[in-house]
């Protein structure tokens, strides 16, 4: 599934020429956040916290190409131990016309590596989706701000008979800075 997901990037990359009325853009920023677990997950799992880095491609579509690494922990409600998630995304986002500030919509693919601690410990992984919404606020010389909250499906793919539907809402802070 990554293969597959880097090979269409790749080729989207390519197959669009650039132009100087749209300079490619490259952003990279780290950032991390809380992590609110809903459904089934919030019946074992407290409010966690997550952090992370992201990449984000601009002008060479209407859309940004982005790609994200983030460190889930959400701490079990009937134990001291933590849950624990490496969670891999690649995406894109659509930025909305704005004047100061720019607002997007977001939708990310998503790989996810659960290693529980604490009872019936393991480890497995799973593909899921993110859904959500950001705004970025530029700093000029400096870099800039991007917020968003994301609704995070977190095993849509891999899924095994019987298990819980795991989902999660990720609010996240990233300082970003213009590579290109």
């Amino acid at each position: 599934m990554v293969r597959s997901l880097v090979l269409v990037c790749t080729l989207l990359l390519v197959s669009f020429p650039l132009s100087a009325q749209s300079p490619v853009t490259l952003d990279l920023g780290l950032g991390g956040g809380v992590s609110l677990p809903t459904g089934d997950l919030s019946d074992s799992s407290k409010t966690g916290y997550h952090a992370g880095g992201k990449l984000r491609i601009g002008g060479l579509l209407p859309f940004n190409i982005v790609a994200s690494g983030m460190y889930n922990s959400l701490p079990e409600k009937s134990t001291d131990k933590s849950d624990n998630q490496v969670i891999l995304g690649a995406g894109v986002e659509y930025a909305i016309p704005s004047a100061g500030v720019q607002p997007y919509f977001g939708a990310d693919v998503l790989y996810i590596n659960f290693n529980n601690e604490g009872s019936g410990t393991s480890s497995f992984s799973r593909g899921g989706l993110g859904i959500g919404a950001g705004v970025e606020f530029t700093i000029p010389a400096f870099g800039s701000f991007d917020t968003s909250v994301k609704y995070q499906f977190l095993n849509l793919m891999g899924k095994e008979t019987g298990e819980a539907t795991l989902s999660q809402i990720a609010a996240t802070v990233t300082l970003m800075f213009g590579m290109l």
